[in-house]
């Protein structure tokens, strides 16, 4: 059954509003990760511990490689899911969905236990030293091990229902899952709560986003009828069409964001040699700085179903207006930033 205000979005709306309603989610979930590992950095911040400031600020390129893995599956197949829409093959729309959650949440579990398996050379490679070795771990028990599949499966859904028109519900997941976390970093980490410092961030982060991924399955089993985003196994399929387009769309994504995470992660091991005091301050800089950054990054992914839709339905007016539109946005926020 079609929903006749998703095909209104992509074919009829005024492209400013159609390019805001599918950006800001792309935005807040391109965002997520940073917001999440932010808050976190504020909230520990209050306990007067370096140490365990410093413990999220190592952690934070691990946290920011999972944007590897979402825009791969995120990025990669709900441009794919829109062009499908666009060509009104509704079956390989379906069989993409399948095939990114699934490939999403395999990927995410390997990602998880090869940082389990091999954590002592990865704190090495994140620049932890004898004193937020520890702190570290922790933290990255709960954000890593326990929360690898849920911080990624929470963007990736976001991604797939904003694909087919749905920005609404793609906004209220990502953000839902971003406030549950400031709600309870105070109540793990501080010690009028549970006072268990940076491991207490690490914990709110992985239940916020278990109840985010919640909310989405929600939302697609409840839209059953309308929606073509998709859990059932049966329709999983090695699609060799499949796999090529996804990869030529997602893998350029991924490797962006792996270089950003490279990048931080050669920081942080320049400024540990200077203690957990610097490692901390440069961390909570870093973030800042990442802000505009992904802003730019999330509204050029945000307007992918948008293009990838018009360009199968061989509509190229709107598909370039999109695009000019996007630009001089861009151009214009980047030019505020940097005065």
């Amino acid at each position: 059954m079609k929903d006749e205000s998703k095909i209104y979005l992509f074919e009829e709306m005024p492209i400013f509003k159609a390019v805001a309603t599918l950006a800001i989610p792309t935005v807040i979930g391109s965002l997520v990760m940073v917001l999440y590992n932010l808050a976190d950095t504020y909230f520990v911040g209050m306990i007067n511990d370096p140490i365990e400031t410093a413990a999220v600020t190592l952690a934070a390129p691990v946290l920011l490689a999972f944007n590897a893995v979402n825009n791969l599956f995120g990025v990669g197949c709900s441009s794919l899911m829109s062009r499908c829409l666009g060509l009104k093959d509704y079956k390989m729309v379906k069989q993409t969905s399948v095939f990114g959650i699934y490939g999403c949440i395999f990927s995410a579990g390997l990602f998880s236990l090869a940082c389990t398996l091999f954590s002592g050379p990865l704190l090495d490679l994140l620049g932890a030293k004898e004193n937020t070795i520890m702190a570290t771990q922790q933290y990255m028990f709960w954000t890593v091990t326990c929360g690898a599949i849920p911080s990624i499966l929470n963007v990736v859904l976001s991604n797939m229902v904003r694909s087919e028109g749905s920005a609404f519900h793609a906004s209220i997941g990502t953000m839902a899952g971003c406030i549950l976390n400031m709600i309870l970093d105070p109540i793990f980490i501080l010690p009028f709560g549970l006072n268990m410092k940076a491991a207490g961030a690490g914990c709110a982060t992985f239940i916020s986003n278990c109840i985010a991924c919640l909310y989405f399955f929600i939302v697609i089993y409840r839209n059953r009828k309308t929606t073509y985003v998709c859990v059932n196994p049966s329709m999983f399929t090695f699609n060799p069409k499949i796999i090529k387009e996804v990869c030529k769309v997602g893998v350029p994504a991924m490797v962006q964001n792996l270089l950003n995470v490279t990048g931080m992660t050669i920081l942080n091991n320049f400024t540990a040699v200077y203690g957990a005091e610097a490692v901390s301050a440069m961390g909570i800089t870093h973030k800042i700085n990442m802000i505009p950054m992904y802003i730019t990054m999330g509204t050029g992914q945000g307007i992918m179903p948008l293009i990838g839709y018009n360009y199968a339905a061989k509509n190229a007016k709107r598909m370039k207006d999109a695009i000019l539109f996007t630009a001089k946005f861009s151009i214009g926020f980047i030019l505020v930033v940097i005065s």
